[in-house]
Protein backbone atom coordinates (compact mmCIF):
# COMPACT_ATOMS: atom_id res chain seq x y z
CA UNK A 1 0.00 0.00 0.00
CA UNK A 2 1.29 3.40 -0.85
CA UNK A 3 1.15 6.32 1.56
CA UNK A 4 -1.65 7.85 -0.48
CA UNK A 5 -3.78 4.69 -0.12
CA UNK A 6 -3.13 4.52 3.61
CA UNK A 7 -4.18 8.14 4.09
CA UNK A 8 -7.38 7.53 2.08
CA UNK A 9 -8.20 4.44 4.15
CA UNK A 10 -7.65 6.28 7.42
CA UNK A 11 -9.76 9.24 6.30
CA UNK A 12 -12.54 6.87 5.30
CA UNK A 13 -12.25 5.18 8.70
CA UNK A 14 -12.40 8.49 10.56
CA UNK A 15 -15.51 9.64 8.67
CA UNK A 16 -17.42 6.42 9.33
CA UNK A 17 -19.81 5.94 12.22
CA UNK A 18 -18.36 4.41 15.41
CA UNK A 19 -20.32 1.15 15.12
CA UNK A 20 -20.21 0.74 11.35
CA UNK A 21 -19.10 -2.44 9.61
CA UNK A 22 -16.29 -0.49 7.95
CA UNK A 23 -14.66 0.12 11.33
CA UNK A 24 -15.13 -3.45 12.47
CA UNK A 25 -13.66 -4.86 9.25
CA UNK A 26 -10.76 -2.40 9.35
CA UNK A 27 -9.81 -3.38 12.89
CA UNK A 28 -10.18 -7.11 12.16
CA UNK A 29 -7.67 -6.92 9.35
CA UNK A 30 -5.44 -4.34 11.04
CA UNK A 31 -4.45 -6.48 14.04
CA UNK A 32 -3.00 -9.46 12.13
CA UNK A 33 -1.19 -7.14 9.73
CA UNK A 34 0.49 -5.24 12.54
CA UNK A 35 1.43 -8.43 14.41
CA UNK A 36 2.94 -9.82 11.22
CA UNK A 37 4.93 -6.66 10.54
CA UNK A 38 6.34 -6.37 14.04
CA UNK A 39 7.28 -10.04 14.34
CA UNK A 40 8.71 -10.15 10.82
CA UNK A 41 11.40 -7.62 11.78
CA UNK A 42 12.39 -9.69 14.80
CA UNK A 43 12.01 -13.11 13.21
CA UNK A 44 12.32 -13.23 9.40
CA UNK A 45 10.92 -16.78 9.21
CA UNK A 46 7.48 -15.62 10.38
CA UNK A 47 4.70 -16.11 7.84
CA UNK A 48 1.17 -14.71 7.63
CA UNK A 49 -0.20 -18.23 8.01
CA UNK A 50 1.73 -18.66 11.25
CA UNK A 51 0.33 -15.40 12.63
CA UNK A 52 -3.20 -16.46 11.68
CA UNK A 53 -2.72 -19.85 13.32
CA UNK A 54 -1.52 -18.26 16.58
CA UNK A 55 -4.38 -15.74 16.62
CA UNK A 56 -6.89 -18.53 16.04
CA UNK A 57 -5.43 -20.41 19.00
CA UNK A 58 -5.71 -17.35 21.23
CA UNK A 59 -9.33 -16.60 20.35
Amino acid sequence: MSKKDIVKALQKYQKSRPNSTLRRNYLRSFTPKMIYRTTKTENPTTTKALVKKILDQLS
